[in-house]
């Protein structure tokens, strides 16, 4: 095939973007393209965020447990012992709640933005609607972005339920500690008083991560991250 040859097949196979987009659509859908990977990038430094401080607070989580088994050998469950963890961990459970709560507004924040990258998808629709075919299309209203919300265990498999788990141990823990150092002889006591409040502790994490789902809006996302100037006349300096 010769050069000429090769354009003319290649014209013939390629549509003519100036006649199916329109002549002022180029600038637009330049636009667009941009906002796409921008917003592809923040959803990516979301997930990113959210991996990195899941990490930190596991990795102080380990360290302050080595550190409790060391204390714990040295004074032979001691007072130093008791003192020692009834001041580490109030502290990891902050950190923990903390970090649930940061990876709570990640994962919102993770929707918005999927949200904002249909948007851009539904545009290319709008401009090449023979695309289709090639496209993961749901058909939906903008009134309604996110349907329904995860069950209790599905919330769990996300790292801010995984976070939540943890943290509710660190919890129950410190409360049996509290009872062992008041003098409670009996085993049964702070295990059981543990876990009723670990149980409860896991029961506030789910129920705020349920209600910022179910209260998410893409516009509040929006005005935390982006805000436009008003435009301003053209003789101001």
């Amino acid at each position: 095939m010769t050069a000429i040859d090769h354009g003319v097949a290649t014209r013939s196979f390629r549509p003519d973007a100036p006649d199916a987009l329109g002549s002022g659509s180029g600038p637009a859908v330049t636009f667009a393209t941009t906002e796409h990977f921008n917003l592809q990038t923040a959803r990516a430094l979301t997930v990113s965020e959210a991996n990195g401080r899941a990490s930190i607070y596991l990795a102080a989580l380990a360290s302050n447990l080595i550190a409790l088994a060391f204390i714990g050998q040295m004074s032979r469950l001691g007072t130093a012992f008791y003192a020692f963890a009834l001041i580490l961990l109030p502290v990891l459970a902050f950190v923990g709640t903390v970090t649930f709560l940061r990876l709570v507004q990640s994962s919102v924040e993770d929707i918005a933005y999927a949200y904002r990258i249909a948007l851009v998808r539904s545009y290319y629709l709008r401009l090449a609607p023979e695309l289709e075919p090639y496209l993961v299309v749901l058909r939906g209203t903008q009134a309604a972005p996110f349907h329904g919300v995860p069950g209790a265990w599905q919330l769990a498999l996300t790292a801010a339920g995984m976070v939540a788990v943890v943290n509710s141990v660190v919890v129950a823990a410190c409360a049996g500690l509290v009872l062992v150092a008041a003098g409670v002889d009996s085993l049964a006591i702070p295990v059981a008083v543990g876990a009723l409040v670990g149980a409860g502790a896991f029961a506030l994490h789910e129920r705020h991560h349920r209600r910022a789902l179910h209260s998410y809006n893409p516009g509040a996302v929006d005005r935390a991250a982006i805000l436009i100037p008003p435009p301003q006349p053209a003789d101001a300096a």
